[in-house]
């Protein structure tokens, strides 16, 4: 058996399974870090009862330096700067563990048991709290010296500040926390408003930028902001349709694992290491 551990800012989701298919799961919130990590062992050791763990993959926020393995300051997560978290959690568990970036770790899981298996590049993005993207070449994670930012692609030279720092990014412009930022609301409660067609348009400008920038066959988009589909895709559509002109566009694809991309990932990520 494989375990998959799918780490965000507000909670920490474990699973048993493998071949795409989860057994049993476990799912509390993230604590600072070394609170989490205990919890993290007492959820593993649970499912895994009796049973032989072959390995162990976890998906992370970013950023992610590649070489390394160090995790060097996720947003909103006490204590989990500059952490080797595949070296502490191997040590901890006594298990071969691999942690790779979450929404690439998610791009993964679409790819091989999703919805863009077979495609290739495959480019993911989660829309939810933040913007992630994963990005799967040849059925392999792509990623540079860091993992990919591309939720923080700059649209503008000045305006509101992301959590980041950043002025004027994607998230800041279309994400839920970026939402909050400017109307103190939840997404779900600006839905249908102008500010949500607003915050759509510029989610097709981030899109576009996306296939300017790596031309992938498909593009599959998932996390919370995707749940009242209606609401989502065709604004997102209609605005890529209107700002991207040099490629045509591509397909625009719900998450086929749903809210499971990163679990799942997770798990692919260890049946593959």
């Amino acid at each position: 058996m494989f375990i998959g551990i799918d780490i965000g800012g507000t909670h920490i989701r474990i699973a048993s399974g493998q071949k795409g298919k989860i057994d049993q799961r476990l799912d509390f919130p993230t604590k600072e870090f070394q609170a989490s990590i205990q919890e993290i062992k007492k959820a593993v050791e649970s499912l895994a009862t009796d049973e032989n763990v072959e390995g162990i993959g976890v998906g992370v926020p970013g950023p992610l330096e590649t070489k390394t393995g160090k995790l060097a300051a996720p947003p909103h997560m006490v204590g989990w700067q500059n952490v080797f978290l595949a070296e502490i959690l191997s040590k901890l568990l006594n298990k071969p563990v691999r942690v790779a970036h979450d929404a690439s770790v998610a791009a993964l899981g679409e790819y091989v048991y999703g919805a863009g298996k077979g495609k290739n590049p495959l480019l993911y993005v989660t829309v939810s709290t933040g913007i992630g993207i994963g990005l799967i070449v040849h059925g392999k994670i792509y990623s540079g010296v860091f993992n990919p930012e591309a939720g923080h692609q700059i649209l503008g030279l000045t305006g509101t500040k992301c959590a980041c720092g950043q002025e004027a990014d994607l998230e800041v412009f279309s994400s839920g926390d970026g939402l909050k930022i400017i109307t103190g609301k939840h997404p779900v409660e600006v839905e249908g408003t102008e500010i949500w067609d607003r915050a759509m348009e510029w989610l097709g400008v981030g899109f576009a930028n996306l296939i300017l920038h790596y031309s992938p066959e498909i593009l599959v988009v998932g996390g919370g902001m995707t749940k009242h589909q209606k609401q989502f895709f065709p604004l997102v559509e209609a605005s890529l349709k209107k700002h991207l002109h040099q490629l045509p566009p591509v397909p625009l694809i719900p998450a086929g694992l749903g809210q499971n991309s990163g679990l799942i990932g997770a798990l692919t990520l260890a049946e593959r290491s």
